[in-house]
């Protein structure tokens, strides 16, 4: 069952229960009292959605969100972190907006190691800390140390430090302490940033050209 009918549903078992309990508290059925009604239930739907993508922990959940997801961006990452290629590009071409199309080209182009696209998909970013994040791992990449210690002194969240952290550490050869880092940024996180990182993990791990923890 997809998430919209699912959440039609929803609204319909939910509308008749409060015409119920409506009922049976004797409240007047005033047109204010039913869009009350009705707004509470939209906040609760959307609330949920906005859990699974920010705060859920549970991976299994979150998977279904974005396999069964209408976003063309949720589709395409499902596709592309499990290796379906014709189904990411299918997805992808239906990306219009600029700035989900610059995350997706620096997701990609860096594991592949097209560091040129990355680096023009850059200013496209509008969070500062978002691009110095993607702008110190391209520098580890690099070798260019000064650029890194620049971009990285702009990152104050602490998942992003601690995956630059196993970034440095893998870069270093260090895999025991690449795993260690890279274990506490995922177990910090939570939703689809949890699970993109699992998944980016996942995906670099079967990658024989691998260059980055993540």
């Amino acid at each position: 069952m997809s998430s919209t009918l699912r959440s039609l549903l929803i609204m319909i078992l939910l509308g008749a229960v409060g015409g119920v309990t409506i009922s049976l508290l004797d409240i007047e059925p005033t047109p204010i009292v039913w869009i009350t009604f009705f707004l509470t239930v939209f906040v609760i739907l959307i609330g949920k959605d906005l859990y699974i993508l920010k705060f859920s922990t549970n991976m299994n959940t979150v998977e279904r969100y974005v396999k069964n997801s209408k976003h063309p961006y949720y589709r395409f990452l499902y596709a592309y972190l499990h290796d379906n290629d014709a189904e990411s590009e299918k997805e992808l071409a239906k990306i219009t907006s600029d700035k989900l199309r610059a995350y997706i080209t620096i997701l990609v182009e860096l594991g592949r190691g097209n560091y040129d696209l990355v680096e023009k998909n850059l200013d496209k970013i509008h969070s500062k800390e978002h691009r110095d994040y993607y702008s110190a791992h391209l520098a580890l990449l690099k070798n260019n140390q000064d650029a890194y210690n620049q971009h990285r002194s702009g990152i104050k969240n602490r998942i992003y430090q601690l995956s630059l952290d196993a970034e440095v550490a893998y870069h270093q050869g260090n895999m025991a302490e690449a795993e260690q880092y890279g274990q506490l940024a995922i177990a910090e996180s939570k939703g689809v940033q949890k699970y993109l990182m699992i998944k980016t993990l996942e995906k670099n791990k079967r990658n024989p050209h691998r260059s980055s923890y993540f």
